[in-house]
């Protein structure tokens, strides 16, 4: 797609602030529960994320400059969303000597305007206390998102002086690098907020975001508003510049501490992913707390997998996977390993995305019930593979690594089996006592009709129907149709060594006199009215050979022979 000309990205543009006023006027006092429209997103370590840059000059919208209860705004952290950061406390003679140190960097140091950088004044042990709020542009109504809140740099002067910065501990979790100069909760953080401080007087100075054992990095899920303090303790007047960073931080070695999660069972290969549990937002009746991922060798390690049931899976056939589930707005996605590599990477690996409880796709009219419709495809690998169903409101989630912010994830062990394909031919000779084999009336015929398996499995137990019409022009005979030969019967059935069936004549024959073809062996109902003799009313030699026929090479098959006459 093109660019577009600049008078209609103007008019867009205005349309768009348009519909947003028109938006916060008809939901003021509520909370918009989905993103704004063109809001960018990317993962990171592992959960999606809007970042965001206050670059912006920080407007004041009400109270006095740097002073408690002040509130400033920052437009367009991210498209179609401002801030609003109010001072909520100067504790302890502390004070703020700029809310946001922004200017541009000296030469070779990192840009730190898209962060969001106060300086922390006055002497010793001192803190200050922010409330951020993510509102539709322009508006004061308030916008939930997913984001990172990153402490960046939180050291000391080389002193008895040491940093610290707290977060609202709503976070779904937090990451430190390993190893961290940095102590959780050491000293008492205020109530509801998680306290990260420099463990030693370490002194980086100025702000290195690639300081990544002073980093810590909190996550938020549909939040759209946190409490952030940061401070100092010890002894010292030196003003504190620190930094907060909404974009993804430098953590090339993070160590989680997380909410309660639900993580899957799958081998290492396929990817741990996890969830973070939400009471009532599950599949089955159960979702577990785990502490870490199984890699279980038989997908059998959470006794909370319990939400699933997999039919039968056969290659080239139709299968259905029924899934309960609980919970508003959810999303179900779900996953099979077909080729059998250790991953869910490959074309048609993905056989639900994004489905709904009663949308599109699912094929169950109950509400808490998905049956997801599939077709195994004929090339998958035989034998033992894997599955994977995830269900939560972020929609577009991966089968390997991106962490859902409520919901759960259920691994499962699945056996694809082959297909019989099941392939008759049909002769026939003219037989005649009086030397002239021509096809005559008078004459009989040998039908002889062979099946053979050629797919790659057995057939299910007692199975096979074989369904063969008589041409109109001749007529059935009944009884012992080769005297002394080896059939006993109408029909005479032998099969190859190995094919695995058996045949009665008494219960596996059976006949139809009906106009057209008989559903099943069941509907095959008639009782011929001669024995010994040529019964012109049968139209449908109906036969049920019993047991599972088998496959293999050479290919396993049957044979039917039997007798008629030329009207």
């Amino acid at each position: 797609m093109g660019l577009l000309p600049n008078y209609k990205s103007a008019l867009l543009g205005w349309l768009s602030r348009i519909l947003l006023r028109l938006a916060a006027l008809l939901l003021a006092g509520s909370v918009l529960a989905l993103p704004a429209q063109g809001q960018t997103t990317q993962i990171c370590l592992g959960r999606v994320i809007t970042p965001m840059d206050f670059s912006g000059t920080p407007v004041l919208q009400s109270g006095t400059a740097l002073s408690v209860n002040a509130v400033y705004r920052y437009t367009s952290v991210t498209t179609g969303i401002d801030a609003l950061v109010k001072i909520v406390a100067l504790n302890n003679g502390a004070s703020l000597v700029t809310i946001d140190n922004n200017t541009a960097p000296a030469a070779g140091a990192p840009d730190l305007r898209p962060f969001f950088d106060p300086e922390l004044g006055g002497s010793n042990a001192r803190s200050v206390d922010f409330q951020f709020t993510f509102v539709v542009s322009g508006t004061n109504t308030p916008i939930v998102l997913d984001f990172v809140g990153t402490g960046i740099d939180i050291d000391g002067d080389g002193g008895s002086l040491r940093e610290f910065a707290e977060f609202q501990n709503t976070y779904a979790e937090y990451l430190l690098n390993n190893p961290t100069n940095l102590s959780v909760n050491a000293s008492a953080p205020a109530a509801g907020n998680t306290r990260f401080e420099s463990a030693t007087s370490l002194n980086a100075p100025g702000i290195d975001p690639s300081a990544n054992q002073n980093i810590v990095a909190a996550f938020y899920s549909k939040t759209s508003a946190f409490n952030y303090r940061i401070g100092a303790l010890g002894t010292g007047a030196t003003v504190r510049l620190t930094s907060l960073q909404f974009t993804c931080p430098n953590l090339p070695a993070p160590i989680s501490t997380a909410t309660a999660q639900d993580f899957g069972d799958a081998p290492a290969s396929y990817g741990n992913v996890r969830h973070d549990v939400v009471t009532g937002f599950r599949m089955g009746t159960l979702n577990t707390v785990d502490t870490g991922p199984y890699n279980s060798a038989t997908a059998s390690g959470d006794s909370g997998d319990d939400g699933v049931t997999i039919a039968a899976l056969r290659q080239g056939q139709p299968a259905t996977a029924t899934v309960t589930v609980a919970g508003t707005g959810g999303r179900l996605q779900a996953w099979f390993d077909w080729n059998r590599d250790g991953d869910f990477l490959d074309a048609g690996e993905q056989v639900a995305a994004n489905l709904t409880d009663n949308g599109i796709g699912d094929g169950n009219a109950a509400t808490g019930t998905i049956v997801v419709s599939f077709t195994v495809p004929s090339a998958a690998v035989m034998g033992q593979t894997f599955a994977r169903f995830r269900w939560s409101t972020q929609t577009g989630l991966d089968p390997f690594a991106i962490i859902g912010h409520d919901g759960e994830v259920e691994d499962y062990a699945a056996s694809v089996g082959g297909t019989a394909i099941l392939a008759s031919t049909k002769a026939s000779v003219v037989y005649s006592a009086n030397t002239t084999p021509f096809f005559i009336p008078g004459n009989d015929v040998i039908y002889t009709v062979q099946t053979t398996n050629n797919g790659t499995a057995a057939t299910d137990s007692n199975s096979v129907f074989a369904l063969d019409a008589l041409p109109p022009q001749v007529e059935l005979y009944v009884g012992d149709f080769d005297g002394a030969g080896p059939a006993t019967g109408s029909v005479l059935f032998t099969q190859s060594a190995g094919a695995g069936l058996t045949f009665t004549l008494a219960s596996d024959l059976r006949y139809s006199n009906a106009a057209s073809a008989p559903a099943n062996f069941a509907a095959c109902t008639y009782s011929p009215t001669v024995t010994n003799a040529y019964d012109p009313a049968i139209r449908y030699i109906c036969v049920n050979p019993k047991g599972a026929m088998a496959s293999g090479t050479p290919a396993p098959n049957f044979t039917l022979e039997y007798k008629s006459r030329i009207k």
